[in-house]
């Protein structure tokens, strides 16, 4: 060991203190980067699992490929797993049963050669028997379990209902769609769904392509839906005997067609591969590609660049902050301590220690503090991960269905951490190194090396020279010594020196308060992004979609021209809510119908955001407007409930026989690019619902301003040419709804729209008179419980066969819930950590800088006690510095956040439109009282330990 590494050595321990608070900021800032790094890849790597294990592990699908296709993707050496579903026709159920099981079955092969640890493929919850293991066995969905078919291309050979063990035939043929207009045909597959447009096509069926054998081994719940091409639809899966997909691919039909469903070493060259391969100009094929997304996606594989450049500069910034908290405070302490150990390395210096040796003991310095402070951090931050997940881990398993809420450990982001928290310490030492080794011995003797009067302050001295040669004795005070006296002036002198110590010290702060403000900001920021962007469904995991109009209600309440009994629907949907109370294990939402109006809205109840909803025209010149709006009409129950939370008047709203509607007043609108939040309402009044007259089987288009003045209606004439009617005569009736209140919510049965929304009691539903039916809708709280879900669906089923006049569809919104939720919890977890080790730096950071400012001057301090200055006058000295280094730095901090703040509404603004530029004036106070409540604990704390020692010690250990 060196003498220098000993002197090093010596001097971390007689500095205890300041040693200990720069240990404790290096282990800060690595505990930091430790804990952001590892909650990221711990957090990713949950949603990555969770999804998988949901959706499979699959990155892309090309449907539709050929031979030439399926070789290139096996040799290639970025695919790295790959399997291949073959459909080998359609079979036809025939028109007696498709009310009940659909018109159509797909025979398609069993994906049986899945890796068991990764499979590609999540496949179909088998709710009776199980998969097909060898050729000849068939797995069908269960709505044919015990089911007893007419006769159609899905045969028993005992002619009994389809179990477990039932042998039957597939007839499986081709599907053509037939353009009634030009006559022209297309061979219709699970490619392009079941859906035909039974006005303007016509489809038929030839079972064509032979049948299949075999025996039925299990079945399946069927959706009917998925996100790949090749599982798209009711299908009848069979076992493949390795032939089935080149025969698919090889073969004459149009109707048989394979899809290759792969992943590739890189998620991002997936979906270029997959493109390339259908998007062939010349292929015959009928062929699509998907994506992944929902997986890739947290890969870092989008195509929604402008979200993921907008995460990328908060993560920059968030990166920056850290650094600068981190640098500063050590920085601090270095220079701090060179600034006070000239005299040593001066000393070191005439003894002919050269200038790298004196620059290798600062380094030294900096390597051993780091070589305690990267460890412990590093320590620290995965201890505050496994204590977060700890603590949210219950709440997070729950959310992700039971999965595991884990921390993982990665040796990559740990080793970016060590390396950052290393060269913190080389940054921060470098300038103290460059200023110890650049000491002049005589100087650094003298102790003058820290203390240079400014120019202004050399300018001072020399016209108060002249004045005292022209016969003053008295040098003046100043205003600082009129005010506060002679420790005022002391103090002043010691401020308008320009010496290292105070720069240092008004950095700290101004870094400290910068911090404070900014992870306020940041904390603002993450909050808008996830209530804009995320729609969590809060309370909304089983949805049911009512119509009366649909082929599967009895058109018992529908009325011609696509409208509906209004007053009848309600009843209905009423006794089957009341129906529906009895079922276990969820708590119904009420219930909503939905209707469109054509409505003029009067100048002054909205302002130019009505321009950021969906398809929504400018105000027109007499500041009226025209547009759709959604009249959504909920039950009384939840209808009272909203007027109670919203703190509105009952007997204003709940009368019957004066309805008033609510309007919604808060959108969240994603136009693919980017997001915005609107609010276009700004006051209350009367809309008119209206009602067109008949004009020959034409619609109007819009209503728009009049050259002549007044409004007009627009409508295309049979050529489809534009053609204008005046606005009286275009309007055969016009239904007024009084809008008495403006809310930023809605009730939990109302869906969220990017279009105007009204929401009235359902006794008020003749104010839908002039309206557009849509439908109505229904929802369930399972507790994001999604198997519970299920359960409660297959109740309600039961309970709907008693209202034929109700079609009904469901959809389980619980699974696909569970992405959003976590990234909410996600961010908000993010949120706090990063504020509270912030502002543990921030603090630190004030607290190492002033107090061992401070301490380290007690050979002034006992100067000054030496020659008389009492206790009074010694604090109000300190106060007087402290309250200029105070003012100084939480200015520099507060332009210092400004500028960061600022940086972060660009970032916003590049994907999200109505993001508007504010400051955090909570933080902004906050950070004001944090930083002085540290500046009276530090001096207090410096100051009780420069009395500890006698004058003449201190100016004995000079």
């Amino acid at each position: 060991m060196s003498i220098f590494t000993r002197f090093t050595l010596k001097s971390l321990t007689q500095n205890r203190t300041r040693t200990a608070v720069s240990i404790f900021g290096v282990a800060l800032s690595v505990a930091l980067i430790t804990a952001v790094l590892t909650s990221v890849v711990s957090l990713t790597n949950m949603l990555i699992e969770r999804t998988a294990s949901d959706e499979g592990w699959w990155y892309a699908e090309a449907a539709g490929i050929t031979a030439e296709d399926l070789e290139r993707l096996q040799n290639d050496q970025e695919v790295t797993d790959l399997t291949v579903i073959a459909d080998m026709g359609t079979i036809s159920l025939g028109e007696d049963n498709s009310d009940l099981f659909g018109k159509y079955l797909y025979a398609k092969t069993w994906p049986h050669d899945l890796d068991a640890s990764e499979p590609l493929i999540s496949t179909p919850e088998i709710v009776a028997g199980r998969a097909p293991e060898a050729p000849g066995e068939i797995l069908l969905p269960h709505p044919l379990q015990n089911a007893e078919l007419a006769p159609c291309g899905l045969t028993t050979a005992d002619g009994g209902p389809i179990e477990v063990g039932s042998r039957i035939t597939l007839d499986l043929g081709t599907r053509t769609v037939t353009n009634q207009e030009d006559g022209a045909s297309v061979t219709a597959t699970a490619i392009r769904g079941d859906y035909i447009n039974e006005a303007t096509q016509t489809e038929t069926h030839e079972a064509d392509l032979g049948h299949i054998e075999g025996t039925v081994v299990g079945f399946y719940r069927a959706y009917g839906y998925s996100s790949l091409y090749s599982l798209q639809g009711n299908i009848a899966y069979v076992y493949d005997d390795g032939s089935a997909v080149d025969r698919a691919i090889t073969d004459d039909s149009a109707a048989t067609w394979a899809g290759a469903i792969f992943r590739t070493a890189n998620p991002a060259d997936a979906e270029p591969l997959a493109d390339e391969i259908v998007n062939v100009h010349e292929r015959t094929t009928d062929g699509a590609s998907t994506v992944h997304s929902s997986l890739i996606r947290w890969m870092g594989v989008t195509p929604d660049t402008a979200i993921w450049n907008t995460l990328y500069q908060i993560a920059a910034i968030l990166a920056a902050v850290v650094v600068i908290a981190g640098v500063s405070l050590v920085y601090n302490s270095f220079a701090i301590s060179v600034a006070e150990r000239t005299r040593q390395f001066g000393l070191l210096s005439s003894l002919g220690a050269s200038r790298r040796q004196l620059r290798c003991t600062v380094f030294t310095e900096a390597l051993i503090i780091g070589g305690i402070g990267i460890p412990v951090g590093l320590a620290l931050g995965l201890i505050g991960c496994y204590v977060v997940f700890g603590i949210l881990g219950e709440g997070i398993a729950m959310m992700a269905g039971g999965a595991e809420a884990r921390v993982v450990v990665s040796p990559i982001a740990l080793g970016i951490a060590a390396l950052l928290g290393l060269i913190t310490l080389i940054v921060s030492a470098w300038i103290p190194a460059v200023r110890a080794s650049h000491v002049s011995a005589l100087d650094a003797i003298r102790q003058v090396q820290d203390v240079h009067l400014s120019r202004r302050a050399r300018r001072s001295q020399r016209r108060a020279a002249r004045r005292g040669e022209r016969g003053s004795l008295v040098r003046p005070l100043g205003l600082a010594g009129r005010i506060f006296g002679i420790p005022g002036f002391i103090a002043h002198k010691n401020l308008t020196r320009a010496s290292s110590k105070g720069r240092v010290t008004v950095a700290a702060l101004a870094v400290s308060v910068a911090l404070l403000i900014t992870s306020g900001s940041i904390a603002d920021v993450m909050s808008y992004a996830s209530s804009t962007t995320v729609d969590t469904m809060e309370g909304r995991d089983l949805l049911l979609y009512i119509d009366v109009t649909g082929d599967g209600a009895d058109q018992s309440l529908a009325l011609a021209d696509g409208k509906v009994d209004g007053p009848g629907m309600q009843d209905a949907l009423a006794r089957i809510y009341a129906d529906v109370q009895t079922v276990d294990g969820a708590t119904p939402n009420g219930y909503m119908t939905s209707y469109v109006a054509d409505a003029l809205i009067p100048a002054g109840m909205l302002n130019d955001g009505i321009m950021g909803l969906d398809g929504s025209a400018p105000l027109l010149a007499n500041g009226s407007w025209y547009g759709s709006v959604y009249v959504n009409f909920v039950d009384d129950a939840t209808w009272n409930a909203y007027v109670e939370e919203l703190g509105l008047d009952s007997a204003e709203f709940c009368d019957p026989a004066h309805p008033r509607a609510i309007a919604v007043n808060s959108y969240d609108v994603n136009n693919g690019e980017t997001y915005g939040n609107y609010r276009p309402f700004k006051d209350t009044g009367s809309i008119e619902s209206l009602e067109f007259a008949d004009l020959s089987g034409h619609f109007v288009s819009s209503i728009e301003d009049d050259p002549a003045g007044g409004l007009r209606a627009m409508y295309y004439d049979d050529e489809g040419n534009p053609s204008y009617l005046p606005y009286d005569e275009a309007v055969a009736n016009a239904q007024e709804i009084e809008v008495g209140a403006i809310a930023e919510t809605r009730p939990v049965c109302v869906d969220s729209s990017g279009t105007l929304q009204l929401i009235l009691p359902s006794s008020a539903i003749g104010l839908s008179a002039n309206s557009g039916y849509l439908r109505a809708s229904m929802s369930f709280d399972t507790g994001g419980d999604a198997a519970l879900a299920t359960d409660v669906q297959e109740a309600v089923e039961d309970i709907a066969e008693n209202y034929p006049e109700l079609d009904i569809t469901y959809m389980n919104a619980a699974q696909g819930k569970l992405q959003a939720r976590l990234m909410v919890t996600t961010v908000n977890t993010f949120i706090y950590c990063f504020a509270v080790i912030t502002g543990l730096i921030a603090v630190a950071n004030v607290f190492n800088t002033l107090a061992n400012a401070l301490i380290l001057r007690r050979r002034e301090f006992a100067m000054l006690k030496s020659i008389g200055m009492g206790n009074r006058a010694f604090r109000r000295m300190i106060a007087y510095e402290c309250a200029s280094y105070a003012l100084r730095g939480f200015v520099i901090g507060f332009v210092l956040a400004a500028f960061a703040s600022f940086g972060l509404y660009q970032s916003m603004a590049l994907s999200y439109s109505t993001y508007e530029f504010q400051l955090p004036w909570l933080q902004i106070g906050a950070s004001a009282a944090i930083v002085l409540v540290v500046i009276l604990v530090s001096v207090a704390y410096a100051l009780a330990r420069t009395r500890a020692a006698s004058i003449v010690e201190a100016l004995r250990a000079e």
